[in-house]
């Protein structure tokens, strides 16, 4: 077990909390390692299929709009490793509010579940993404790094 999977624990944990309630996020995120452990997925402990689910979801690259001549371009951005993993964790939680599990401790473990297998809306978004990024790559000579 790695300190950066501990990190990204406390991440999730500080984003779901809601209104000041950290009891219940707690709750929430004891209940989503104990549902991922009853998965029984053969040498995959709960934290690691979260982290797994982290890894194929984050992105490489981001978007960065640039004004030329009356026109908006999206360009690609390299961005640091803890902008991918609060950029997977957005996704995650936002692709988990529409899902239909009663539980949001359900929710969130199939979610994980489907990142982890490589399926699902946040790793749609992710190649959504990665498409924007391919068109408009004729147009990367117009960003400039500061």
């Amino acid at each position: 077990m790695t300190h950066k999977e501990f990190i990204y624990l406390t991440k999730l944990l500080n984003i779901l909390i809601k209104k000041g309630k950290k009891d219940k996020a707690l709750k929430v995120l004891l209940l989503l390692l104990k549902n991922l452990k009853n998965t029984n997925i053969e040498n995959y402990t709960s934290l690691e299929i979260i982290y797994q689910a982290l890894v194929n979801v984050k992105p490489l690259l981001h978007i960065q709009k640039v004004r030329k001549s009356s026109k908006v371009f999206y360009l690609p951005k390299i961005i640091t490793t803890e902008k991918k993993m609060s950029i997977a964790l957005q996704w995650i939680l936002k692709s988990v509010n529409s899902r239909k599990e009663r539980k949001l401790s359900d929710r969130l473990s199939n979610e994980f579940l489907d990142c982890f297998y490589s399926k699902g809306l946040t790793v749609a978004k992710k190649q959504n993404l990665y498409d924007t990024i391919s068109v408009n790559r004729p147009f990367l000579h117009l960003l400039v790094y500061k």
